[in-house]
């Protein structure tokens, strides 16, 4: 059975990148189809960005914690110090989704920005980042400027809202169930395993509070 799952991330979301290495581990053992949908978490964040450092308490506790996690699928933090402006990048993310290439754009980008310490928001970042996937600095110039990927890009947050979604990452897997954040490697298992056997139970107190059921069909 395939399991169909639609990500909503963001690029800056350091869960999302585990959440996704999760799932990537998880296709070796599952007949997963995943689509990415970018929505900004932080859409007031300026152009050049804004400077981390003494503005989030526990942040070197939580990248430690995250480090500690991703090990186990092959990421590297680094040391992030800036909170970058991702509505560009998730636009020509959109692009490459038109091409069949918002997969291996979105891993570029998660790279970048959480191994790399690259500054995502910056036009010239997101050129060479586009490049490593076959798109040209034309390419990228004209999707920023085109209004129908804007309006793509404008309709992914109306969908989120559409299922309920209030946080990244949030997987909804087969239109039918939510996970909620970048759970443990078995939660999905479980789910996965019988979502197969076509015996999921209802919601009861054996239903974790991070699984949805009955996300909002389209």
């Amino acid at each position: 059975m395939k399991i169909k799952i639609k990500m909503y991330s963001d690029y800056i979301c350091p869960f999302c990148y585990l959440g996704e290495a999760i799932i990537e581990k998880l296709k070796s053992r599952f007949d997963i189809e995943m689509e990415h949908i970018g929505i900004e978490i932080h859409p007031e964040t300026p152009d050049e960005g804004v400077d981390l450092r003494g503005r989030i308490s526990g942040m070197e506790e939580m990248y430690e914690h995250l480090r500690s996690r991703g090990k186990e699928y092959g990421l590297n933090f680094c040391d992030i110090r800036l909170l970058s402006n991702s509505r560009k990048a998730l636009i020509v993310g959109e692009y490459a989704r038109k091409i069949g290439k918002n997969a291996e754009f979105t891993h570029e980008v998660f790279k970048a920005y959480f191994e790399d310490c690259l500054d995502i928001g910056k036009e010239e970042v997101i050129i060479v980042l586009a490049k490593k996937i076959g798109l040209t600095k034309h390419d990228v110039e004209n999707t920023l400027e085109d209004p129908l990927l804007q309006k793509i890009y404008a309709n992914n947050c109306i969908e989120a809202r559409e299922h309920d979604v209030t946080g990244v990452p949030t997987f909804v897997i087969n239109n039918e169930y939510t996970i909620v954040g970048a759970q443990n490697e078995q939660t999905f298992i479980e789910l996965f395993e019988k979502k197969e056997k076509e015996t999921i139970q209802r919601p009861n107190d054996e239903t974790a509070s991070y699984i949805k059921k009955d996300a909002k069909k389209r």
